[in-house]
């Protein structure tokens, strides 16, 4: 037997919430059960064709390393497409193409932080961010937001406790994975005033940003900051279009020093797909606008869907999302873990059950998730009925179950 002992960075990344119970929903399958799965955030609606016309129209006879900074067509289409859908200026120079957000999201914890340096994060957060911290060596700092208060950010002073001479930057995320919030042009600015005032960068995920409801207009940091030296936004083509397996993701930022040291990680794992990279520009030149539209309205009509439908369980608390594809309930159990693992591994309901994602691993404060789940309105209107229709015949069940 080999007894040698693996790394704490490793030992220390957490497992993700969402694909934890993955093992159990897979087990439920294999035998027959049909699992509605509210755990992820992957899309139902098509891919755009102009995609996959961009596939079909790649002729090349090596598929060959593009560049490390990504593919220049790319960048330029990508460039065009914010300009016009934002009304901002941006150039292809301000772009990193990376393999996903994900990516772009490590590029820059290394890069703007070295071993120990701190970023803080609102609690729930997305639970991906604690992997890439770990990877990087980046102490994540969180300051919890309530679901009483509509997930709303923290007054200036509980903020400005948590800062110390390691912060590095505040990192938000707009439309927010996993409670659904958007922050309006007031947030925004008041975080930008003080990553000013405490000289820090405001790193902004916007990997959401076209999907805000009830009549909200996308809002973008680039709005308030289009030069910002010390903003960078982190973008992804992975849920906007339904393109999760493609990885194509880029951060975006007018600091030519932020651009240039995260171009040296970049190099060293050479170039993010050529093949995707090329199939994406074609679609952000010819993409039409009422794919986007079409998919916003949809999006929101589950939305509802969800939200009325876990209102009319007993004693479930549900927050009311303004954007993305998410939101957080506190569910009248214990242990939404357990819950979670029962539906899957103990319960079905006419041959089905539910996959929810226990919410405690979105909370660095695990304890303030312990009672409530996230749940992703990805599924057609009346699969998400029917999911939870199952859920809360689960629950009953569950519940009669305790001691």
């Amino acid at each position: 037997m080999v007894n040698i002992k693996l790394s704490n960075r490793a030992r220390n990344t957490p497992p993700s919430p969402i694909r934890k119970l993955a093992h159990l929903a897979n087990n439920a399958r294999r035998s027959g059960t049909h699992v509605y799965a509210l755990n992820i955030g992957q899309p139902d609606i098509e891919s755009p064709q102009e995609f996959f016309d961009g596939l079909n129209l790649f002729k090349q006879k090596i598929v060959a390393y593009d560049q490390s900074q990504g593919n220049e067509n790319l960048c330029k289409a990508w460039s065009r497409y914010v300009n016009r859908t934002l009304q901002v200026q941006t150039s292809p120079e301000q772009f990193l193409i990376t393999m996903g957000a994900s990516e772009a999201l490590v590029f820059l914890f290394m890069t703007c932080c070295d071993p120990g340096d701190e970023v803080i994060i609102f609690d729930p957060t997305y639970a991906n961010y604690l992997g890439f911290a770990a990877v990087a060596g980046v102490t994540l700092v969180p300051i919890l937001s309530n679901m009483e208060d509509n997930f709303a950010l923290p007054a200036k002073n509980v903020i400005e406790q948590k800062i110390t001479n390691r912060t590095r930057a505040i990192l938000l995320c707009s439309p927010n994975n996993p409670t659904g919030t958007v922050y309006g042009r007031g947030e925004l600015q008041f975080v930008l005033d003080l990553c000013e005032e405490h000289n820090i960068f405001l790193i902004v995920d916007e990997t959401y940003r076209e999907f805000v409801y009830d009549e909200l207009e996308p809002l973008s940091i680039l709005h308030l900051a289009p030069n910002n030296r010390r903003v960078i936004v982190v973008d992804s083509l992975s849920k906007r279009f339904s393109l999760c397996g493609a990885r194509i993701g880029c951060l975006l930022t007018s600091n030519e020093e932020v651009l240039s040291t995260a171009l040296h990680i970049a190099q060293a794992r050479l170039a993010a797909p050529t093949i995707d990279q090329f199939a994406s520009a074609h679609m952000l030149y010819n993409i039409k606008d009422d794919y986007l539209e079409n998919a916003r309205n949809e999006f929101q009509a589950r939305r509802d869907a969800l939200y009325y439908a876990l209102r009319e369980i007993p004693n479930v608390t549900v927050h009311r999302p303004k954007g993305a594809f998410y939101t957080i309930a506190q569910l009248p159990v214990d242990n939404a873990e357990a819950f979670a693992t029962y539906l899957l591994s103990q319960f079905s309901c006419g041959g089905k059950t539910t996959f929810i994602a226990p919410a405690a691993g979105f909370y660095m404060q695990n304890s303030q998730g312990t009672k409530k789940a996230r749940f992703a309105f990805v599924l057609k209107k009346s699969e998400i009925e029917a999911a939870i229709e199952v859920l809360a015949a689960g629950l009953l069940q569950y519940l009669r179950q305790q001691p």
